[in-house]
C-alpha cells in the first residue's frame, strides 16, 4: 500500500487538517485522551537564510482529559524538521509562541483590576534525523516539582508551575525499531523512511500499522491528485537542492576549521620558537 510521506510538509499538513485524525495523532504522541482540538495559526515555514532550510510548525488548541478525569485546555506547539537544525531556532519559535498567543480575559471582581491568563503550552518536536546524544525513538520531558530543602518530589498542581514551564515530546522517526510493541511505534510506521520509494515523498507500506489503517487509507488518497503530487515533487526538489547546499556548506566549514587549526598550529610553533630564542639569549647573557 502506497501513501504520501507524512514527513513532507504538504503531506503532514494534509493529515493534521483533518480534525478526527489530528485528535488521534496528538493523543498517541502525548499519551492522553484529546477530546477536542482546533488548528490555530496555519502552518508557518521559517526560512534559514544561511542554508535555505525551513522549519514547519502548526499550532493547536486542545482539550485533554487527564488520568484523574479532569479536563484542561492547552496550547500545542508542533514543530517538524527533516534536517538537523540549530536548536536556538526551536527556542526562538517557542518563545514567539509564548508572546503571541491569544490570552483569555478573566472578569474583574469587585474592585480588583481585570487580568489575563494564558493556557499551558505543550511542545512536540517531530525530527527526520537522529540526535546523537538522545538515542531513543521518543521521549517525554515532563515537569517535576522538587522540594529544594529535602530534595523530595512534591505532588502538587500549581497554576504558576503549569504556565511557566512546559512539557515536551521529542520524536525521532528514523529510530523506529524493527519490532513494534506500542501504539506509538505502530503509528510511526507511517513515517518509516526505510520504506520510501525512488520518489521519497511516497512510502510503500510493507504492512498496515495496527490501529491506523484509517490514517493509512487517508494518506493514500492524495496520490491520485496530480496537483498534490506536483507539490510534493516540488518539495522533494527543494530537499535535493538543500542536500547539495548542505554538503557544500559542510565542506566549506570543514575546510575553514582545518585552515583555522593549521593557522593556530603555526602560531603555536612560532611562539615556541620565539620563547626558545629568548631563553637562549638569556642563557648566553648569563655566561658572559
Amino acid at each position: 500500500m502506497k501513501i504520501i510521506n507524512p514527513l513532507y510538509d504538504k503531506a503532514f499538513k494534509y493529515l493534521m487538517e483533518n480534525n478526527k485524525f489530528a485528535r488521534k495523532v496528538l493523543s498517541v504522541i502525548m499519551d492522553v485522551e484529546v477530546e477536542e482540538v482546533s488548528l490555530g495559526q496555519q502552518e508557518t515555514v521559517f526560512p534559514d537564510e544561511k542554508r535555505s532550510l525551513t522549519l514547519f510548525r502548526l499550532d493547536f488548541k486542545a482539550v485533554i482529559k487527564e488520568a484523574d478525569g479532569s479536563r484542561k485546555t492547552v496550547l500545542i506547539e508542533l514543530q517538524k524538521s527533516k534536517y538537523a537544525t540549530d536548536i536556538q531556532r526551536f527556542r526562538n519559535y517557542l518563545g514567539a509562541n509564548y508572546m503571541t498567543k491569544q490570552k483569555k480575559p478573566l472578569v474583574a471582581k469587585e474592585n480588583r483590576a481585570e487580568y489575563f491568563t494564558a493556557y499551558p503550552i505543550i511542545a512536540i518536536y517531530i525530527l527526520g534525523y537522529n540526535l546523537d546524544d538522545l538515542p531513543y525513538m521518543a521521549v517525554t520531558v515532563n515537569r517535576e516539582v522538587i522540594n529544594s530543602v529535602n530534595k523530595e518530589v512534591v505532588q502538587v498542581k500549581s497554576f504558576f508551575v503549569e504556565h511557566l514551564n512546559h512539557q515536551s515530546h521529542i520524536i525521532q522517526v528514523r529510530r523506529l525499531p524493527e519490532r513494534r510493541r506500542t501504539r506509538l511505534e505502530n503509528f510511526l510506521m507511517l513515517f518509516n523512511q526505510a520504506w520510501c520509494t525512488d520518489e521519497n515523498y511516497i512510502i510503500d507500506l510493507q504492512e498496515i500499522p495496527e490501529g491506523f489503517a484509517d490514517i493509512a487509507e487517508y494518506l493514500q488518497g492524495p496520490l491520485m491528485d496530480e496537483t498534490f503530487r506536483r507539490n510534493l515533487e516540488a518539495e522533494e526538489e527543494i530537499d535535493n537542492i538543500f542536500d547539495a547546499q548542505e554538503a557544500k556548506y559542510l565542506k566549506q566549514l570543514a575546510d575553514s576549521q582545518k585552515k583555522e587549526k593549521l593557522a593556530k598550529s603555526r602560531e603555536e610553533t612560532q611562539r615556541k620558537q620565539k620563547e626558545e630564542e629568548r631563553r637562549q639569549k638569556e642563557e648566553a647573557l648569563k655566561q658572559k
